[in-house]
């Protein structure tokens, strides 16, 4: 969840009735229930994260066939008979497990990516080590990840074959307004690099040899939001530029993109972006050769070159009163490089996704649950 959004909610929440419809255009107003309570297992879909509002306790998960564009929505409560929690964050699949972070809820679920079953889960039950709200989940081996979290200054270290935590990493920052967040995680060699993003400019270096930060790479301005490592061996990473939204000031609200060599942890270039409204992000293609960048519209560039392209690749949408919608989630399925777009359209009503074909011709678009924020290909 972006932090304008945690800001939007909650003065939505103490202001206003939120209202739940609009914005979506041709698309039906509402995400189509899940027809059985035991799904045919799947080979070749899409999950959908759909992150929810702030204390809503409305996250869920929804699992799109492109082969016959059909969508399930609310797989995981019909599945399971319970909820998914409260703000979804990240997801990862893993040897037929797929892994999802419930930040607010401080839970992560490890769920059959076939049948959509709980396997296990992990809770921040206070047993001393330090998980608060899960972010991300990086996977070093079977029996080793790396947990990041937005208020803990500690990465948690996890058994994901016993659902058990085992350890922590201290990250070294200092908590500011309560955050002292790690976010996003790239593996180069035996290096994790993971993005301080709340009131921080800093990238961290952990050895996972020693499970211990080694390094500190301070950028030129604030926020950190999203990084991918290419194919040449150079870590992208966007930030935010901080916010500005009524009372809430911090930094100047201005986007850089930064290229850095990851083998010796130098920044080899920095790029200033347009001033963002909504959510930043970054996706390669299947073989990591194609940089797309999310700064309200969708741009596309070769990772060779140097400068980002004048004008997007897939633009946002404008709804009937000339409202431009709020991209919220950006993937591209490595199979065949199809690009995925999620769209938040107002952050109370039921989103919308768009699949288009790699040259940016729309195949699909279909409704799904509230704010989605992430795809996942099996």
């Amino acid at each position: 969840m972006s932090k304008k959004l945690y800001i939007y909610i909650l003065c939505l929440l103490s202001t206003l009735v939120i209202s739940c419809s609009g914005g979506g255009d041709d698309i039906d107003p509402t995400p189509s229930p899940t027809p059985t309570p035991t799904p045919v297992p799947t080979s070749e879909g899409v999950f959908i994260l759909n992150e929810g509002n702030l204390n809503a306790g409305n996250s869920s998960l929804s699992y799109y066939t492109p082969a016959d564009k059909s969508v399930k929505n609310g797989i995981f409560s019909s599945t399971n008979s319970r909820k998914l929690g409260d703000t979804a964050q990240s997801m990862v699949l893993y040897k037929g497990t797929l892994w999802i972070a419930v930040e607010n809820s401080g839970i992560i679920w490890a769920i059959d990516a076939e049948t959509y079953k709980v396997k296990g889960q992990i809770e921040a039950n206070g047993d001393g080590n330090v998980m608060d709200n899960p972010r991300y989940i990086h996977f070093l081996s079977d029996t080793k990840a790396y947990v990041t979290d937005l208020y803990s200054p500690y990465i948690t270290i996890i058994n994901p074959s016993t659902f058990q935590k085992t350890g922590n990493i201290p990250t070294g920052q200092a908590a500011m307004y309560g955050y002292a967040s790690t976010e996003q995680m790239v593996q180069y060699g035996k290096y994790v690099f993971t993005n301080c993003w709340s009131y921080s400019n800093k990238i961290l270096v952990i050895d996972t040899t020693e499970d211990k930060v080694v390094k500190e790479i301070e950028l030129s301005t604030w926020q950190p939001k999203s990084m991918v490592l290419d194919a040449n061996g150079k870590i992208w990473v966007i930030t935010d530029g901080g916010y500005t939204y009524g009372e809430y000031r911090f930094s100047d609200n201005v986007p850089h993109l930064y290229k850095i060599n990851a083998s010796n942890f130098e920044i080899e270039s920095d790029q200033i972006l347009d001033t963002d409204e909504a959510n930043v992000q970054l996706a390669l293609n299947g073989n990591k050769t194609t940089l797309y960048i999310l700064n309200n519209d969708i741009f596309r560039m070769s990772i060779n070159e140097s400068q980002v392209p004048v004008f997007p690749f897939i633009s946002a949408p404008v709804d009937s009163n000339g409202k431009r919608h709020f991209l919220y989630g950006l993937s591209v399925n490595p199979k065949n490089d199809e690009i995925y777009v999620a769209d938040a359209i107002d952050y109370s009503q039921s989103g919308v996704c768009y699949r288009y074909t790699s040259d940016g011709e729309l195949l699909d678009k279909f409704r799904v649950g509230i704010n989605p924020n992430m795809f996942v290909f099996q």
